[in-house]
């Protein structure tokens, strides 16, 4: 590697990984040893690992030094391919056989008259049939609008609010992979928040907010990747870590939504500027791409502005197929079922490794975290077995090592035989450690 500059080494560093010289959990020389190695100051290397861990590039863990991030083409909602052979119990989708076939809905929209320039961002049909959706929770929505999906909503909030590099977000730890990536891209410090069953954990956030943080990302149910759903008692708690800051803007991300199996419950807004997403991919289809998010005015109409001076708007004709989708009683009976049917999942998977010892947690959406010692020897123990799971380290910044298993499309049998494989290898790795 050259380079005299933060700027250069950064570059070249960027273009190893890009070249796959450098792959995900690779670590990079310390600072000490790079000044040495190129012959410039710790101060130089120290900028340059700065300014690729503000692009998400890479992720400093301590003692464990800095290391190569996961890459968003491939570990940020994309997961990679699954031979056919292996059962996918990694992926993080909804069960396919759960969701309204979209023919259904696109039938209903007959004929569908194209969207012209200069038309509401938000379909009137479906802002009639989303209405209600926004109300859960007791929030009191001032307005809302469409975005394409609940990621496309957080990135668009974060721009939105014109943050400066360097101010602080408080992120869930575990937490969603793409938030804590589009938090370091836009250049802010994520300050990481535990989690445990009820959500964010409030003398973790107190934390947080004693160091400064501008804005915050908190997932009231179904959080991935450990399930965790908000409490009334633990909402209150957190709103009242809140109260008293008015300047923190409080993004509540709810991607998983109806299908989460727990009610809608939502934290205090601290102040002013506040935005609620809820995402519709899970319960009725990814590839609606679909997310309504309500707030405050200003914010919303940020939003807006955003999206009509980017992609223009988002199609009329899925805001339709959804706004249909959302109207049609027997979509919403499939919504409720699937509910009902991951709900079940959940609890058998964590029963079925309660019985052997090993705790898990999972108490609603699409997945069940379980903590261990190994990630990667567990990962292999589920392949070797016929089945693929994630790993937890794209999703930890200071938290154990866990991994993760979706149960959406897992069988009774299937989920009884990898319950059986992790509680057979974590045995004969003197089992996990305890949540």
């Amino acid at each position: 590697m050259n380079g005299s500059t933060a700027t250069e080494i950064a570059r070249r560093i960027e273009d190893d990984i890009g070249a796959g010289v450098l792959d995900t959990g690779d670590r990079l020389p310390s600072v000490r040893h790079q000044a040495e190695a190129l012959g410039v100051s710790p101060t130089t290397v120290a900028a340059a690992y700065r300014r690729l861990r503000e692009r998400g590039l890479v992720l400093g863990r301590g003692r464990q030094g800095t290391r190569v991030a996961p890459r968003p083409s491939t570990e940020a909602g994309r997961a990679p391919a699954i031979p056919d052979t292996i059962v996918d119990a990694m992926s993080g989708n909804p069960d396919p056989a759960a969701l309204t076939p979209l023919e259904i809905a696109f039938r209903e929209l007959e004929p569908m008259p194209q969207a012209r320039y200069g038309d509401p961002l938000l379909h009137p049909d479906l802002a009639r049939a989303a209405a209600p959706l926004l109300s859960e929770g007791d929030l009191e929505v001032d307005s809302f609008t469409v975005t394409s999906g609940a990621m496309h909503a957080v990135e668009l909030i974060i721009a939105a609010e014109q943050f400066r590099l360097g101010d602080r977000l408080a992120v869930e730890d575990p937490g969603h992979i793409p938030v804590h990536q589009l938090g370091r891209r836009a250049g802010m410090e994520l300050v990481s928040v535990r989690v445990d069953d009820e959500g964010m954990v409030p003398d973790s956030l107190a934390i947080a907010v004693k160091a400064g943080i501008r804005a915050m990302v908190i997932t009231p149910r179904a959080q991935n990747p450990t399930g965790a759903a908000l409490t009334a008692d633990r909402a209150a708690a957190l709103s009242r870590v809140l109260a008293g800051h008015p300047d923190i803007m409080v993004i509540q991300d709810d991607h998983a939504g109806p299908v989460s199996g727990v009610e809608a419950i939502a934290i205090t807004p601290p102040g002013p500027r506040w935005a609620a997403i809820r995402s519709l991919g899970k319960s009725h289809g990814p590839d609606l791409r679909l997310a309504l998010v309500g707030g405050d005015r200003t914010t919303i109409d940020r939003i807006e502005v955003a999206v009509s001076t980017s992609a223009g708007w988002v199609s009329h004709i899925l805001q339709r197929a959804t706004a249909q989708l959302l109207s049609d009683r027997a979509s919403t009976q499939r919504v409720d079922r699937a509910a009902v049917q991951y709900a079940r999942s959940r609890r058998r998977m964590i029963d079925a490794l309660a019985l052997g010892g090993v705790e898990s947690t999972g108490p609603s959406g699409l997945n069940v975290w379980i903590p261990v010692s190994d990630e990667q020897a567990a990962i292999e123990a589920a392949r070797v077995a016929g089945y693929a799971i994630r790993g937890g380290d794209s999703y930890r910044i200071s938290s154990p090592a866990a991994v993760r298993i979706t149960i959406t499309m897992l069988s009774d049998a299937q989920i009884d035989e990898l319950a059986g494989t992790l509680i057979e290898h974590l045995r004969g790795s003197a089992m996990a450690p305890r949540i």
